[in-house]
């Protein structure tokens, strides 16, 4: 109720604000007092009249491509016949004097009769006026909608030109650095791996490291776990470089390294545990074991929590795998992590059956 009075408001307001003038001429000017329901009962008749007229015959009759003229006039000469025939019946009605008869008619009553006619033509003018007027408005309306879109499509193209150009520069500039990079590491490990080959090792791991995620970076959505098995090995080597008392046991099946998967998910995983973990007990070291059962694909990290003040960073790595799954798997995929004791555990799965929809 409250959205039709809020769509049909003026409507309301124009036909309140003319009966309220037409009474006021009537009764003040004219001196002529009907009771209230001789209005209401006319208007009803009137409004009826005027919206069937609008809506029904000339939105049907000129909505087709050859209108049809000579439908409307007939329709139109009969809606003054039944409007007046209406009107005539209401004063009858209203008067208690219920006659058809048209010998016993007088002269006041064809008087009446010619006037109802007028009054239904005049209705007809405005009814036909309002259908105009809210055709043009609604047409004006169309064609500054149709506009608007036309703007915003040139819009939008001049952003994709834009944004196509800052991706071929980002590209180029992609291609330009990391060949000055692996240059200068390439120049590094030759240079320090007969003097300090402990440095150069660490050189040469960074460099496959970083090569693997630039691949990625432009490769496939999912790519087979076995390049990312080397990575990992890889990162552990780098790492024990650096922190000789770090103990991983890295444990998976050799046919999960077939197993496509999206990029850097493992990688991400031992980078978290070496960052964040303990991983300096040899008789408690941390484990990282991936598996494929039934078409389950499993990760489970699981690691001594880091009591010391050198647990940096804003572990966004979980995340950032979090954000990942959840947009290339959605619901085929789980992530769980947290403490348990003094162990911090992260439980990565993936129906692989069901997930093959997101990347073939």
């Amino acid at each position: 109720m409250k959205n039709w009075l809020t769509n049909y408001r003026w409507h309301i307001i124009s036909w309140a604000t003319f009966i309220l003038y037409e009474y006021l001429l009537v009764s003040l000017i004219l001196k002529i007092n009907s009771p209230v329901i001789n209005y209401g009962i006319h208007y009803i008749i009137i409004i009826t009249f005027f919206y069937v007229h609008a809506e029904l015959v000339l939105k049907r009759g000129l909505k087709t491509r050859k209108a049809a003229y000579f439908s409307i006039i007939i329709l139109s000469v009969l809606e003054i016949c039944l409007y007046t025939l209406a009107s005539y019946l209401a004063d009858r009605y209203l008067s208690k004097v219920l006659t058809l008869s048209i010998g016993k008619m007088t002269v006041a009553d064809w008087k009446q009769i010619s006037l109802t006619i007028w009054r239904g033509i005049y209705f007809l003018l405005f009814s036909t006026a309002y259908y105009f007027i809210k055709s043009y408005i609604h047409q004006k309306n169309r064609t500054t909608e149709l506009e608007k879109k036309a703007i915003e499509e040139v819009l939008k193209k001049k952003q994709i030109t834009l944004e196509l150009a800052n991706a071929k520069n980002a590209y180029l500039k992609a291609q330009i650095n990391p060949h000055f990079l692996f240059n200068t590491l390439t120049y590094i490990y030759n240079s320090t791996h007969k003097s300090e080959p402990r440095a150069a090792e660490a050189v040469r791991y960074l460099s496959k490291l970083m090569r693997y995620a630039l691949e990625c970076e432009h490769g496939p959505e999912v790519m087979p776990l076995e390049a990312e098995i080397r990575q990992v090995e890889n990162l552990l080597q780098l790492c024990r470089i650096k922190q000789p008392d770090l103990f991983i046991d890295f444990i998976y099946d050799q046919k999960t390294e077939s197993t496509e998967v999206i990029p850097l998910l493992l990688l991400s995983l031992t980078e978290n545990m070496v960052k964040h973990g303990n991983l300096s007990q040899r008789e408690d070291p941390g484990k990282i074991i991936v598996k494929l059962q039934d078409g389950i694909f499993s990760i489970l990290t699981n690691n001594l929590i880091n009591t010391g003040l050198n647990d940096t960073g804003f572990h966004t790595g979980l995340e950032n795998i979090r954000h990942r799954l959840l947009h290339t798997y959605e619901e085929k995929a789980k992530i769980i992590s947290g403490p348990k004791g003094n162990y911090f555990e992260v439980l990565i799965t993936i129906n692989l059956t069901e997930a093959q929809s997101f990347y073939k």
